[in-house]
């Protein structure tokens, strides 16, 4: 969530971008396409289920309970980014955060199914 987070704040114009995630380069491509598409009136709204099912639909992605709940935890980072209502400043993700997030990712990508989809 740190790249999320990183991604979104406001960057002098000599800072480099964030480097991006080893693993789940998938998961954030479906979140930027998500976002892009993200309603707004006063300060921006969550992304919704029917939003997900219907981008799903309509590219094709199946995506998995647990890439579903990646989704919207970053979601949920993005929105305290964004709305500025993230309550406390989060500290930079240190080298063990890194490791446990990758370590949960990982765990988590074992028990993920695989449904290739038949072309007519």
């Amino acid at each position: 969530m740190a790249y999320a987070t990183a991604f979104f704040l406001p960057r002098r114009r000599n800072d480099p971008p964030p480097e991006e995630p080893e693993f789940g380069l998938h998961i954030w491509g479906w979140f930027i396409e998500l976002h892009n598409t993200r309603q707004s009136g006063f300060s921006a709204n969550p992304i919704t289920y029917s939003e997900i099912e219907s981008f799903c639909r309509l590219s094709g992605a199946i995506i998995s309970p647990w890439e579903l709940s990646v989704i919207r935890s970053i979601d949920a980072e993005v929105l305290s980014v964004i709305n500025k209502t993230g309550g406390h400043k989060r500290e930079a993700a240190t080298e063990a955060d890194v490791a446990e997030s990758k370590q949960r990712i990982r765990a988590a990508a074992k028990n993920r199914r695989v449904v290739k989809r038949e072309t007519t």
